[in-house]
């Protein structure tokens, strides 16, 4: 028993070491210190001023990206507690709007049609979600999937209590 028990931990331990490991290659060329700025206009409202004493989660979707819809849950369930701006980029901004609509967005969405903004933050794939401090500082960057509980943990440690 204690030799599958130390099995399966050693095995737990080489996939997380897996999963960081790829996150680290796939966010290797994202922005750190201070975040870029962000436009103010959004589809719904005014995006909120980064470094303005609250954490706030950035993150790059696409219409067109299966993964990215897919992460959407995940996404906006966690705006229902902190701060969360979406940044649709590379997407047709008939498709954006439709699809916040159809689930209900109550994020700001920043359209980045030409991927200036996305470029700019150094999102080389998508989805990937930029967890800012309160201060507007880069504390996490993830690429690819990820769940409701990741983003928490992380905007936890960024310095939001969820």
């Amino acid at each position: 028993m204690r030799k599958r028990i130390a099995a399966l931990a050693l095995e737990l331990l080489a996939a997380a070491a897996l999963i960081l490991a790829g996150n680290a290659y796939l966010t290797r060329g994202a922005s750190g210190g201070r975040a870029p700025a962000l436009p103010q206009a959004s589809l719904n409202g005014r995006a909120p001023r980064l470094g303005a004493g609250k954490p706030v989660l950035v993150d790059f979707f696409a219409d067109w990206c299966p993964i990215c819809r897919a992460d959407q849950g995940a996404v906006q369930a966690v705006a229902r507690r902190a701060t969360v701006v979406v940044v649709a980029t590379q997407s047709k901004t008939s498709a954006i709007r439709a699809f916040a609509k159809r689930h209900h967005w109550r994020t700001p969405v920043i359209f980045d049609a030409d991927g200036r903004l996305a470029r700019r933050y150094g999102a080389r794939v998508l989805p990937m979600a930029f967890i800012l401090g309160p201060h507007g500082t880069i504390r996490f960057v993830v690429a690819g999937y990820t769940t409701e509980a990741g983003l928490r943990a992380r905007l936890w440690l960024a310095g939001v209590g969820l």
